[in-house]
């Protein structure tokens, strides 16, 4: 057996802030990257610094439907009548050079002619039912600015410039933005390639008639979810057996395809958790068993090149421990930037008592309050166990390891499930 063996001492357990800390340190990005088109691009991690190839806007262009005009023109106490000499449209640039005393017809994104300074919207003019005029109140020529309604060249972004910073998982906006720069294909990060296994006599596949003192497994739904929503392939190992004979080799075989595996259950204390020791006498176990709830039994190792994440075995505990132990992992293994979950302050609607010493997680939806803004409620069973309540829930309430409770009207921190991936 291989495994560190202060994993097993009486120790001060790890926070997660410590822990989460220690396997970053340990933790490499995978290098390999491959070149993929704009719409295979979604999700995935950006391997460099993207720069801009031009300015964006390209050239000066108008932001309304509208006339072209010098602002010179405008007279101050009386309406102003311009002849309208041409158009500008977007794509069908207006030849030639407008002078003083003149107007011409633009469009949204048309490219600002010659001469003109400013643009007035067509709603703020009269305009001559053959269209070969425009008159102007006097009260709008005050109110139109030197430059109004025209978008400079290079406003937005200068050729040259980051456009897309390296390590960036790519939103739909990032990649329309990468588009409009003219790139066809991007170059990003591998996809991690991730198993997921499920560890339990109890448990069986949904479909099959349950037999006495069985239940359906649902953790590998919701790690598979999660993984996929991180942008991971994921292989299924399904669910194995407390059998540590049966169990050796589909993990060791798993390790050595995979930069990642991942389990539920087997982690903890009990006569037949044997995901602990086989995930040891295979590689080495950095550190077990953290300060926190749910999820106390969390094992962190590496089975050669693998890195392997034993969460435990309750659903509740297994998905706050991925959102807030393993998501920052698989992220910087993925060679993605470092982000924090978001936060919001909220007002607790509700009493919750508990003995310090840990850092918990309840589960919590925010309502609005016209006086008090943001209210907090929590789920009303706390089990970890309580599968129902993640589908409730859009969100965890964040309690620090030294709080002993919290009473209605307390500030407490929210951390909405779409600040961790989950929509």
């Amino acid at each position: 057996m291989n495994s560190n063996e202060s994993c097993d001492a009486p120790d001060r357990l790890l926070t997660l802030t410590e822990a989460i800390a220690a396997a970053l340190h340990s933790i490499s990005p995978i290098h390999a990257t491959e070149t993929v088109p704009l719409c295979d691009a979604y999700g995935r991690v950006l391997a460099a610094d993207l720069p801009a190839r031009l300015d964006a806007p390209p050239y000066d262009n108008s932001a309304m439907d509208g006339f072209a005009l010098h602002r010179a023109d405008l007279k101050p106490d009386a309406p102003t009548r311009l002849p309208v000499i041409g158009d500008a449209l977007a794509g069908h640039p207006y030849a030639g050079t407008v002078p003083q005393g003149a107007a011409v017809r633009i469009t949204t994104g048309g490219l600002i002619p010659e001469g003109p300074d400013a643009v007035v919207m067509q709603e703020q003019c009269l305009i001559a039912p053959d269209e070969r005029w425009i008159e102007l109140e006097a009260r709008t020529a005050t109110r139109l600015r030197l430059g109004e309604n025209i978008r400079r060249r290079g406003e937005d972004v200068r050729a040259g410039a980051v456009l897309l910073p390296g390590g960036l998982q790519l939103r739909p906006q990032d990649v329309a933005l990468a588009a409009g720069q003219g790139y066809a294909v991007l170059t990003v990060a591998r996809q991690l390639r991730v198993a997921v296994a499920s560890t339990g006599d109890e448990l069986h596949s949904p479909g099959v008639d349950l037999p006495p003192g069985a239940i359906y497994e649902s953790n590998r739904y919701i790690l598979m979810g999660l993984l996929k929503r991180l942008g991971c392939v994921v292989t299924d190992l399904g669910i194995l057996r407390d059998d540590r004979e049966a169990m050796l080799p589909v993990l060791r075989d798993a390790a050595a395809t995979h930069d990642v595996l991942l389990t539920s259950g087997g982690v903890s204390v009990g006569a037949a958790d044997w995901v602990k020791d086989v995930i040891a006498e295979l590689g080495t176990i950095q550190f077990w068993r953290l300060a926190v709830k749910p999820g106390k039994p969390v094992t962190f190792g590496r089975i050669g090149d693998c890195l392997v994440l034993g969460l435990p075995g309750n659903p509740v505990s297994v998905m706050v421990s991925f959102l807030l132990f393993a998501r920052p992992l698989l992220r910087k293994r993925m060679a993605a930037t470092p982000t924090e979950p978001l936060r919001v302050r909220a007002v607790a609607d509700f009493s919750f008592r508990r003995k310090p010493g840990r850092r918990e997680w309840l589960r919590a939806r925010l309502r609005p309050d016209p006086e008090r803004g943001w209210l907090a409620m929590i789920y009303p069973n706390n089990s970890s166990g309580a599968l129902s309540s993640l589908s409730w829930a859009d969100g965890l309430i964040d309690l620090p390891e030294d709080c002993a409770g919290i009473a209605p009207g307390d500030t407490v921190d929210y951390l909405p499930f779409s600040g961790l991936g989950v929509e």
